[in-house]
């Protein structure tokens, strides 16, 4: 799909691993879903690995409240304009 929420997986692979990073990109100092399940108990209990606080991945109940944080995919063949590092104030511009 075009749109949707990061997968643990791709979390992983850009440095949120089980141990606390503030330092890679998708770090944000904030709770924010993933979705990718974590587990699922005889209660009914569905639990989700988040992002935590730390930056590094974690689970928790969907009960719990988090954040969000979409996700767009492009095509490999997408062309970005020169410039842009992704910030607020200089954002990548895709043509």
């Amino acid at each position: 799909l075009k749109v949707g929420l990061i997968t643990a997986d791709e979390v992983e692979f850009a440095g949120g691993k089980n141990e606390s990073n503030t330092s890679y990109y998708l770090y944000s100092g904030q709770n924010y879903w993933t979705m990718s399940p974590y587990s699922w108990n005889s209660n009914g209990n569905a639990s989700v690995f988040v992002v935590n606080l730390s930056g590094y991945l974690d689970w928790n109940s969907v009960n719990d409240i988090r954040g969000l944080r979409p996700v767009i995919n492009l095509k490999a063949d997408t062309l970005f304009q020169e410039g842009g590092n992704g910030t607020l104030n200089n954002p990548y511009v895709v043509e």
